[in-house]
């Protein structure tokens, strides 16, 4: 079952990848979908293990029936509150509800037949779960089902619940007297627990937590002045008289669309930012933007939301060129370029050729912050644009400010 899990929580993610988060009502829309598909499937799977548990123990019980997935509803709920919380967690939530229905499955049979459950660990087990696997088997009843759903299901884990008909039967390697050992040596404090857990197995924590923070670093762009000279502020005329823009593979219409997103991008950074950096995450169609508000000197750009071949359109308040993490921001699959409408009016266009690869500019980056971590400079950058150039794997537009 766990499989369908995962291939739920992936689906969604690869939809997401492709289509952003933007509109609400199609996240729900295909989210629902696949929780239906896969909790069907999740539900029907639990019933089977459920009757050849009954059979082996000659049980005598009905045959299992399958409990509902989630309705629209719920999907719904799920969705809208982790979407304002953290986009990121959507397929996470998709395949929580997946493997809810074949729990619900479990358990609903399992009260129905008078059986008895146990919560098993599996894997990385976290002190929530060792805690709840240290009550051991429980007659099943309808206490267990919150709002007639299984309790203690959450995302990333595969700890599960075991059902048996009699006494003598359990599951190999479940020990709850040791679980419970765990328990009581914190004092009853998850917290404690939590400690304990860290401490023997801090190495690994931190490396995944090292990796965590790397990902997230991915997302940060920055004008990289490092505070010199003052902010230009934005005037009408940089605003009306913003340059044309011409990117080879848009249309006219488009090309004009992109120049009246980038007049748009100056505006909202005076009027709503103070002329700090301000960033418009923009569809590869230029139909869906999402905008994102930063300071003087960076604005951090969320995971992509707008779908694949993206753009990154931001201004730089000091009027200076691609900085090292702006470049390192652009190497993100799924965006096609990055632009720097600049505050005196001037304009850079970035675009990977559809040629590059990601994975080799990505290095190229990832070398150079090694080498040189503290001694960064925007010349720095421009010279590593100039050998993506040179060696066909992206293009690099200037145009000066209007007189």
């Amino acid at each position: 079952m766990s499989r369908l899990n995962q291939k739920a929580g992936q689906l969604m993610r690869e939809y997401i990848g492709s289509h952003g988060t933007e509109s609400t009502d199609d996240l729900i829309a295909y989210a629902y979908g696949l929780v239906t598909k896969y909790g069907e499937g999740s539900a029907e799977l639990a019933c089977q293990m459920y009757d050849a548990l009954a059979e082996a123990a000659n049980a005598g019980v009905p045959a299992a029936e399958p409990a509902e997935p989630a309705d629209y509803g719920e999907v719904a709920r799920m969705v809208n509150a982790t979407k304002s919380q953290n986009p990121a967690n959507l397929p996470n939530g998709v395949s929580r509800l997946v493997k809810r229905a074949g729990a619900d499955t479990t358990l609903k049979n399992a009260v129905r037949d008078g059986a008895e459950w146990a919560w098993v660990p599996h894997g990385d087990t976290c002190p929530f779960c060792i805690t709840l696997a240290s009550n051991g088997w429980q007659k099943a009843s309808s206490k267990v089902l919150k709002g007639g759903h299984a309790e203690h299901i959450h995302a990333n884990c595969d700890c599960e619940f075991a059902i048996r008909f009699d006494h003598n039967t359990t599951v190999a390697g479940y020990d709850p007297e040791k679980y419970l050992k765990q328990y009581r040596d914190a004092g009853g404090d998850i917290n404690k627990m939590r400690r304990v857990n860290y401490a023997a197995n801090k190495e690994r924590i931190n490396a995944q937590k090292r990796a965590a923070y790397a990902e997230r670093q991915k997302y940060l762009i920055s004008a990289a002045e490092r505070g010199k000279g003052p902010i230009t502020k934005i005037t009408d005329s940089v605003i009306n008289d913003f340059p044309a823009v011409k990117v080879d593979w848009f249309t006219e219409d488009q090309n004009k669309q992109f120049r009246s997103l980038h007049k748009e991008l100056l505006q909202t950074s005076r009027d709503k930012n103070n002329c700090f950096e301000t960033a418009f995450i923009v569809s590869g169609d230029l139909s869906r933007k999402t905008i994102v508000f930063g300071d003087e000197t960076t604005i951090s750009i969320p995971p992509l939301s707008t779908g694949l071949n993206s753009w990154i359109l931001h201004n730089h308040p000091r009027n200076s060129s691609f900085s090292i993490e702006d470049i390192a921001a652009v190497t993100i699959p799924g965006y096609q370029g990055i632009t720097i409408a600049k505050n005196n009016g001037g304009l850079e266009i970035l675009t990977k050729s559809p040629n590059c690869d990601n994975i080799r500019l990505q290095n190229d980056v990832r070398r150079f912050l090694i080498r040189k971590p503290n001694k960064i400079s925007d010349s720095d950058a421009q010279k590593m644009i100039s050998k993506w150039v040179e060696k066909g794997w992206a293009k690099w537009l200037i145009v000066e400010k209007q007189k």
